[in-house]
């Protein structure tokens, strides 16, 4: 349906205003109803283990799928749900009432995956060590981290690893 404007029939006038404001709603619809569909894909994609929904992807959806704020006393119940928390994204891995206090989600990594760009763990692709303590990290031997502004080389598989590569003393980080 088409309507040309034409100052002589105000009318006219009108039906172009409600059919703007209906292109307009069906529009919002139409995003309502695509991010409602890629959660769902997500959540079917954990469910049948395939991955095929990369954190690159899901990173990309954050512009126009409305990813809920982390609740505190929330019953999460879909493994694969994604949720934002500090501005960043998380993915839940196992259903559980979430208690802030107790399993912070930056560190409580049974419940909460962190979505992130992947990096290749190379010296021209370092993978980002958390700057913020407490977060546990599985270090892979003979991959490079970026840690505050420098690079540094696993030297050991440190699965759960909660010590920094600037941590004085530890044999397991090398600094390039």
């Amino acid at each position: 349906m088409s309507v040309t404007y034409r100052p002589d029939k105000p009318n006219e006038t009108e039906e172009l205003k409600k059919e703007v404001e209906t292109v307009k709603a069906a529009g919002e619809s139409t995003a309502a109803l695509l991010s409602l569909s890629f959660k769902a894909q997500i959540v079917a994609d954990r469910a049948a283990g395939t991955n095929a929904i990369t954190d690159k992807m899901i990173l990309a959806s954050t512009d126009i799928v409305d990813y809920p704020e982390y609740q505190d006393n929330h019953e999460y119940k879909t493994k694969g749900e994604i949720i934002r928390c500090d501005g960043l994204y998380y993915e839940i891995v196992a259903p559980h009432t979430s208690n802030a206090a107790a399993y912070p989600v930056q560190t409580t990594f049974a419940y909460y995956r962190l979505v992130e760009l992947e990096h290749a763990g190379t010296l021209d692709d370092p993978i980002p060590y958390p700057e913020t303590a407490g977060i546990v990290v599985n270090v892979v031997e003979g991959l490079y981290y970026s840690y505050k502004g420098a690079l540094y080389l696993a030297k050991a598989d440190m699965p759960n690893c909660v010590y920094p590569p600037d941590t004085a003393g530890l044999w397991q980080w090398e600094k390039v």
